[in-house]
């Protein structure tokens, strides 16, 4: 009985370990940034983007955010060696990073 809980509590702690490996990264010089980081932390180790594209959240007339909007942006770094680096964050945080070749 003690071996099945802790063969459960080690399979546990190798699919948290694998969730954060799948976490996307970025080198920037000889910073990394990866999802979860701030806007604020990024443009520190990464520098102003080349482009940067913000989606605004859905407003009612009165100017107050439609319930559960949000403010998406989409920065581009790049091109480097050939190819462009999409960062978008979601209310200021990182949560996808995409690099693809022209």
């Amino acid at each position: 009985m003690k071996t099945s809980s802790s063969i459960l509590a080690l399979l546990a702690s190798m699919a948290l370990g694998l969730d954060q490996a799948n976490a996307a990264t970025l080198r920037c010089g000889r910073e990394l940034i990866s999802e979860g980081d701030t806007a604020l932390e990024v443009r520190e180790k990464c520098g102003e983007p080349a482009d940067r594209q913000v989606t605004q959240p859905a407003r009612l007339p009165n100017g107050k955010p439609v319930g559960n909007s949000v403010t998406v942006e989409t920065w581009v770094y790049g091109p480097e060696n050939g190819a462009r680096s999409f960062l978008r964050f979601i209310d200021g945080r990182l949560v996808k990073v995409e690099t693809r070749r022209k």
